[in-house]
């Protein structure tokens, strides 16, 4: 029983360390791949603009968990849930549709059309927010590696309280 309790905190460690790198590169790679894409724009309207101030500071949020969690501060674990329940559902409905993803998504979902479509949908650091437009869209996905994440950050967060500064 106390080398069980010898290696929870470094085994919180290492596994929270690893969700602090995952959050880390995601963010980093959903800000490139978004800045990547501005310049083909053509005269963005202000809610164009609004969104991708929005991409950018969701983004920039799991920059700062990675972190968080990297530096074993106390509020990473909450920040970083936080952000991975951000990332956990998608939906599209009645004009308004959002879809968040920082590094990978293994999603599972329906798509409402003349019948129902269930899809599994893998993505790599998407976003996507937009009101008024593609009235058509109907659909809700979970993100299967954010609720897993989530699973994890709870169950190391205890594990590793003796830990955080």
């Amino acid at each position: 029983m106390s080398q069980f309790s010898q290696n929870a905190p470094k085994t919180a460690f290492t596994l929270s360390s690893a969700i602090g790198l995952y959050q880390l590169v995601g963010g980093l790679l959903g800000l490139g791949l978004f800045l990547k894409l501005i310049p083909a724009l053509e005269n963005p309207s202000a809610t164009t603009w609004l969104g991708i101030l929005l991409a950018a500071l969701l983004y920039g949020f799991s920059i700062w968990c990675g972190f968080s969690l990297l530096k074993k501060t106390r509020s990473a674990y909450t920040l970083s849930m936080v952000n991975q329940i951000l990332q956990a559902f998608s939906f599209g409905m009645s004009g308004v549709a959002y879809n968040y993803v920082a590094g990978l998504k293994v999603g599972v979902g329906i798509d409402f059309l003349a019948s129902w479509v269930f899809k599994l949908r893998f993505s790599l650091s998407s976003f996507n927010f937009s009101f008024g437009t593609h009235a058509g869209i109907s659909f809700v996905s979970v993100n299967l590696l954010a609720l897993l994440l989530l699973y994890l950050l709870e169950r190391t967060k205890d594990e590793a309280k003796g830990t955080l500064r």
